[in-house]
C-alpha cells in the first residue's frame, strides 16, 4: 500500500473534518490521498511520509530497533496494538541464541513489574502502564525470535 492510499483510507470522504481536527487546510489533506511521483507535485510530504524518512534515516543512523521504530512502538500501543519490527535479511546460528536471551530478559522483566505491582493487590494506572510496556516488549522479541525461526534455513 502506498502512503496516499493509507491517507485515503484513514480520511475516507471527511477531509474536511480531519482537516479541522488537524488544525490544516482541507486542501492539504485532500493532496495527501492523492498520488504523486515527486513530493514537490504537491508542495509537501504527506506525514506518512515523512515518518519513513525519520525511521529510514534512524536506521542509517544504526539505532537500536527499538529506538529507531519508537513512532510505531507508540502508534501500535496508542490503539491497543503490537508493532513487530522487521527481522534482519541475513541470519547467523548465533541470532537465534541472543534472540532468544533477549525474549527471556524481556519476560522476566515483565514477571519481575508484575510481581512489585500486585504486592498490594492494587494496580495503579502507572502500574499498569508499566506492565503493558514490559508485557508488549516481552511479545515482541518473543516474536521476533520466532520470526527468525521462520526465516531460517
Amino acid at each position: 500500500m502506498e502512503s496516499y492510499e493509507a491517507f485515503r483510507r484513514v480520511v475516507g470522504g471527511d477531509a474536511v473534518t480531519m482537516a479541522k481536527r488537524l488544525g490544516r487546510s482541507s486542501s492539504l489533506v485532500h493532496k495527501w490521498c492523492e498520488p504523486h511521483a515527486d513530493f514537490t507535485d504537491s508542495g509537501t510530504r504527506n506525514p506518512l511520509d515523512q515518518l519513513e524518512i525519520v525511521l529510514e534515516t534512524a536506521q542509517k543512523l544504526n539505532r537500536a530497533p527499538r529506538d529507531a521504530f519508537a513512532p510505531i512502538f507508540y502508534l501500535a500501543e496508542s490503539v491497543g496494538g503490537l508493532f513487530l519490527p522487521p527481522v534482519p535479511r541475513t541470519i547467523e546460528t548465533s541470532d537465534y541464541s541472543k534472540q532468544l536471551c533477549k525474549a527471556i530478559k524481556e519476560a522476566g522483566e515483565a514477571f519481575a513489574t508484575s510481581a512489585r505491582a500486585l504486592e498490594d493487590d492494587n494496580l495503579s494506572p502507572n502500574e499498569r502502564r508499566l506492565i503493558l510496556r514490559d508485557i508488549y516488549e516481552a511479545i515482541a522479541e518473543l516474536s521476533a525470535f520466532a520470526r527468525l525461526v521462520e526465516a531460517g534455513k
